[in-house]
């Protein structure tokens, strides 16, 4: 949960420095952009995530003979998105500029 978190804070950072190089987005529209990429990356983190564990989890259990459990339910999934997007609001809300 706590990496979940901080990915968020650290995309919606990452992007706030790169929209400041880019352009000058009204702040609705910075918000908006900011919580996008970080839902975006959170999404594709969940895919990645299914993926592992529909290709690599049989591979490891038949080479090293261990199981390996990449992705839960989907109670998991949707906690996981969530805590990204309260690690970017958490980052608005600390480090907001008029």
């Amino acid at each position: 949960m706590s990496l979940h978190f901080l990915g968020g804070f650290f995309v919606a950072m990452f992007m706030t420095h790169y929209l400041a190089d880019v352009m000058t987005p009204t702040k609705l529209k910075k918000y908006l952009v900011l919580t996008g990429a970080v839902i975006l990356v959170g999404v594709v983190w969940e895919f990645a995530e299914y993926l592992a564990s529909q290709i690599l989890a049989e591979s490891l259990y038949n080479n090293f003979g261990f199981r390996a459990y990449f992705i839960g339910d989907l109670d998991d999934t949707i906690n996981d998105l969530l805590m990204d997007i309260l690690g970017a609001i958490s980052f608005l809300a600390i480090f907001r500029k008029n």
